[in-house]
């Protein structure tokens, strides 16, 4: 169950699981709740280093999806196009936009996506990014953490163990199951976005 494997693997767990979850895009969980989870199933983790575990695999995650936008972006050259010109304009506020994005549950694809086409520098989106994914992981972890000690300290052991174990199931429901076509669907109308080209004025 994911609980053993955040038992057997750690914050080492935590990170792997984290990153490949946040590798799919428009399809990831909320990392605030990811976090939480895993310091509600195991406790005894510190929520600080599950939140920075969780923050930092999220920001790798999403700075490949930055590239992956920034390498379609130099082929198509997009800077011509309407997405192009939104991102330059972003760009003005990219580190904060990241930082929001990050930090909210507002979706930061249309926010990395132009940025990575406008080749907004990436260290600076990268430590944006991160910053933002580390208030709110660290905050859910904070949070999944009070609620198993409170759940402890109000159940007894037996009815403890039922609950994280049917949390553990779910969780592990979640982490799995993917919408494979819809997540297609979302991809190839992505990819028609970024490399479609803005027509040129009639002579």
């Amino acid at each position: 169950m994911f609980e053993d494997l955040l038992n057997s693997y750690g914050y080492l767990g935590v990170f792997v699981v984290s990153l490949a979850v946040n590798l799919l895009p428009f399809t990831s969980p909320s990392n605030m709740i990811l976090a939480g989870a895993v310091a509600f199933l195991v406790p005894a983790m510190n929520p600080i280093l599950v939140g920075l575990a969780v923050a930092v695999a999220a920001s790798i995650a999403k700075t490949a999806h930055y590239y992956v936008a920034s390498y379609v972006g130099a082929k198509t050259g997009s800077k011509s196009d309407k997405l192009g010109s939104y991102g330059r304009r972003l760009g003005r506020w990219g580190a904060l936009a990241a930082f929001v994005v990050a930090a909210t549950p507002i979706p930061d694809d249309p926010v990395v996506i132009p940025l990575g086409m406008t080749r907004y520098p990436p260290a600076k989106f990268f430590i944006a990014y991160l910053l933002g994914k580390t208030l709110v992981s660290v905050a859910g972890a904070y949070l999944g953490r009070q609620s198993a000690l409170t759940f402890q300290a109000v159940l007894p052991s037996n009815e403890y163990v039922v609950v994280t174990a049917v949390a553990s199931v779910l969780i592990a429901s979640i982490l799995v199951k993917a919408d494979l076509p819809t997540w297609m669907s979302k991809l190839r109308r992505a990819l028609a976005v970024l490399t479609s080209k803005k027509p040129q004025p009639a002579n």
